[in-house]
C-alpha cells in the first residue's frame, strides 16, 4: 500500500502511485476471491459481499480508463455484471478486468519480445543492424 505520509511518496510520479493503488486493489480482490473459494470448498455458505465490494473498488479505480477505451455497450454490460449478485457474472467481470489490466500492460509479465530465428533479416532491420 502507498504510504502517503512518507517523504519519498512526494517525489514519486503520480502515475506510479496510481499504478500501485490499482495493483493493491487487484490484490485485495484476489484475497477476497480466495477467501470466498476457501469457504465454498469447505462446504460453508460463502459470502460474495466482500468480493463484490472489492470488485467495485477496483472498477472505480480504473473506471475512467475503461469508459475511454471500451465501446459504450461493452462498458454498460460490464457495469451490469459488477452490480449482480451472481457468482458466474462476478467472475466474468473479474476475468474481463484482469484481461484489461494485462492489455494496459499493468499486470503483463511476459514483456520480452520473442526472437524469430527464421526471419533474421527482418529482425536485423527492426534492430537497425
Amino acid at each position: 500500500m502507498v504510504d502517503f505520509n512518507n517523504e519519498t511518496t512526494v517525489g514519486t510520479p503520480a502515475v506510479d502511485v496510481v499504478r500501485i493503488l490499482i495493483l493493491q486493489r487487484r490484490a485485495d480482490l484476489f484475497e477476497a476471491v480466495e477467501k470466498y473459494n476457501k469457504q465454498s470448498y469447505q462446504g460453508q455458505q460463502a459470502d460474495l459481499s466482500i468480493v463484490r465490494a472489492r470488485l467495485k473498488s477496483l472498477f472505480l479505480e480504473i473506471q475512467a480508463a475503461l469508459k475511454r477505451r471500451l465501446k459504450p455497450d461493452v462498458y454498460k454490460e460490464l457495469m451490469q455484471k459488477i452490480e449482480q449478485d451472481d457468482e458466474e457474472k462476478i467472475m466474468e467481470a473479474i476475468y474481463f478486468l484482469n484481461e484489461h489490466l494485462d492489455n494496459m500492460r499493468l499486470t503483463r509479465i511476459d514483456t520480452k519480445t520473442q526472437y524469430d530465428s527464421t526471419r533474421v533479416e527482418i529482425e536485423n532491420k527492426a534492430k537497425r543492424l
